[in-house]
């Protein structure tokens, strides 16, 4: 049986060739000298005292040669080279125009920031960094910080530094000292690593956070709060959780919280088995108080919330007791567009918003994402225009506001149970439940049968890159051909990272696990009645793969345009 499954599996996977974005995660990359003015050098086996901040004589610690700096400008920038090792310190107050990198080998001063690891731990009770515009933290990783404030590794007031190629992991909030807030949904300590708020406009690019969080706070990785902005970009969050200390419902988010006016571009990260315990929303992304960010191309994957929304929360209004209500801001104003990301395994308790709730308020667009195996998709009390998604999933859109417009549902396979009662406008969907509108129809959409079982040889986690390799005899796949796929292995969620002939590197700790589900793409197969049968629209010129839209002469129902 497992050999006529091998079989068509290898016919399967030669056939299929997945290109998604820029890879994730951290990756160690070269030192442009030529760049700075002045390059420095710390090491453990250095000197504050008699070192001269050479290579021959580094200085011992990143404050030190911090200090060091002067007259730094944007033509006068300095570069300090952090050698591995485990430093531990007071808060480090970053400078312009000075850039740090870790993951040096003290003696010949190459650069791996896995094998040669910078551990970097703030003294107790503070927090490691604050950051400042026009520098980089680059290749560290921050280890068991815990910080009774907002931001327990990196704290941004105002300032927008860039993040890259580091590793968060273990590092937490602690709650507000006699928390006892009069309502729920105050704000606490939030930011469990990263808390960029008041006009923060940093770079998040390609770091790695793992097992971080908040006792009482938001965002477990990241915060953004307070008119901020930036990029969010090619990250991994894999078992962040926030609200494990919480009466008062203060921490959204288990991956990353936006909140106040933010308006930042979150892209091509993967967010694998986050948490927001205590009755709060989203256990992945939580986004609130007009808040209108750019999501795009990212895979929730495995992810709980103790309330609501297991993966994505979307909220206008925020939860207000002590004032009126603000009045909805005009579309130029607030509008957050969803677009070509992937939700499986998310779950709710409620069972009705495990990929996501879109409500109070809110305004926006979700388009060409792809959705199942989670426990429901939620509208409610929103402006909508949904489009060209596959939700495999019970569908909910319900109530309205006399500020609200309709809702608009077209070119969607929407397979669930469905509870209709809000304005809205249904054209060309393939619905399992009827609904009026011109062109809906309810046929099997008939997809592509590419899931599969997959039984490795041998199994092994990597600590310092906290993914799992699974070595697979006799497959021999194209390289990369299963990258961005979700797979299954006990009761945990995975998202493959890469994978060459018969070796498959997924993110996440699978050790113990013998046999594996990849599962199915929702690709539609060749003779789907989804196929050239939808309307075409002009705002939506891509598939979820990035693919043009349409191949034929109308468009494809559902998030994937058929090739």
């Amino acid at each position: 049986m497992k050999n006529s499954i091998v079989t068509l599996v290898m016919f399967l996977l030669m056939s299929f060739t997945l290109v998604y974005g820029q890879e994730q995660g951290p990756a160690t990359s070269g030192v442009n000298t030529a760049l700075y003015s002045h390059i420095y050098y710390v090491s453990m086996t250095g000197s504050d005292t008699t070192g001269a901040g050479m290579k021959e004589s580094p200085w011992k610690t990143i404050n030190f040669a911090i200090s060091n700096v002067r007259n730094n400008s944007n033509d006068n920038k300095t570069a300090i080279l952090v050698a591995e090792g485990k430093y531990s310190s007071s808060t480090i107050k970053l400078k312009q125009y000075v850039d740090l990198y870790g993951g040096f080998d003290p003696k010949t001063w190459n650069r791996n920031i896995f094998l040669d690891e910078t551990i970097i731990t703030a003294h107790s009770g503070q927090r490691s960094f604050i950051g400042a515009n026009n520098c980089t933290i680059d290749g560290f990783t921050f280890r068991k910080n815990e910080f009774r404030g907002r931001g327990a590794v990196i704290y941004c007031n105002g300032t927008s530094p860039v993040i890259s190629n580091n590793t968060f992991t273990q590092n937490k909030t602690l709650k507000p000292e006699n928390w006892n807030p009069k309502y729920w949904h105050e704000q606490a300590n939030d930011g469990g690593c990263i808390e960029c708020e008041n006009n923060s406009s940093p770079v998040i690019t390609n770091n790695m956070f793992y097992k971080n969080g908040t006792e009482n706070g938001r965002g477990g990785g990241i915060s953004l709060n307070n008119h901020s902005g930036g990029k969010v970009i090619n990250n991994v969050f894999i078992n962040n959780i926030t609200g494990t200390d919480d009466p008062a419902r203060s921490s959204d988010g288990g991956g990353v919280a936006v909140f106040n006016w933010c308006n930042p571009l979150v892209e091509n990260n993967i967010f694998v088995g986050n948490q927001s315990l205590a009755h709060n929303d989203a256990g992945a992304l939580f986004v609130a108080l007009w808040s209108s960010p750019a999501i795009t191309r990212n895979i929730f994957v495995g992810s709980k919330s103790g309330d609501d929304a297991g993966a994505l929360f979307v909220g206008g209004q925020e939860h207000r007791y002590d004032r009126p209500l603000d009045p909805m801001p005009p579309k130029d104003k607030y509008f957050v567009k969803i677009d070509r990301n992937l939700f499986v395994g998310n779950q709710n308790p409620s069972q009705n918003s495990g990929v996501m709730r879109f409500t109070m308020e809110s305004r926006g667009s979700f388009t060409n994402n792809v959705c199942f195996n989670n426990n429901g998709l939620y509208f409610q009390r929103c402006e909508a225009q949904i489009y060209n998604n596959t939700v495999l999933e019970n569908f909910l859109l319900i109530e309205t506001k006399s500020d609200l417009g309709k809702n608009y549902v077209t070119n969607n396979i929407i397979w669930g149970n469905m509870n209709v009662d809000a304005p809205s406008v249904f054209a060309a969907n393939d619905l399992k439940v009827s609904q009026p509108g011109k062109g809906n129809f309810s046929k099997d959409p008939l997809f592509k049968n590419d899931g599969m079982k997959i039984y490795p040889v041998s199994v092994s986690f990597d600590n310092s890159r906290y993914e799992t390799n699974l070595y697979v005899s006799g497959l021999n796949l194209k390289p990369n051909s299963l990258k961005g796929r979700v797979i299954y292995a006990g009761k945990s969620w995975g998202v493959v990272k890469s994978n060459d002939a018969n070796n498959i590197v997924v993110w996440g700790n699978f050790s113990g696990n013998l046999e594996f589900y990849l599962v199915q793409t929702l690709m539609l197969s060749e003779n789907s009645p989804c196929i050239n049968t939808g309307e075409n629209l002009d705002n939506i010129k891509h598939d979820y793969y990035g693919n043009k839209r349409p191949e034929g002469n109308k468009f494809d129902i559902g998030g994937i345009e058929s090739k």
